[in-house]
């Protein structure tokens, strides 16, 4: 069966391949419902932080395919993002 979810996730991918140079499209959010793309960059996706809830999305789905998910709260993120872009 094919799960709407990762048609979404396919399809964010193959619109997110010619926009935003230097940038990660991610998914993240707690809840499906709650889920927004953000644009990582490349910087900041390699930061221990976000390399931490990245894992943390690993041991909950394991390794898919598509774009990159983070559980957690989007405000969050989006703090945690400014502090480290800032720097």
């Amino acid at each position: 069966m094919f799960h709407k979810a990762h048609y979404y996730k396919i399809k964010e991918m193959e619109e997110a391949s010619s926009h935003r140079r230097g940038y990660v499209p991610v998914l993240v959010g707690k809840e499906e419902e709650d889920v927004e793309k953000i644009w990582v960059t490349i910087k900041a996706i390699q930061h221990l932080t976000i390399v931490e809830l990245l894992e943390k999305s690993v041991d909950k789905y394991g390794y898919q395919h598509g774009l990159l998910r983070i559980i957690h709260d989007v405000d969050n993120f989006k703090a945690i993002l400014h502090n480290i872009t800032k720097k």
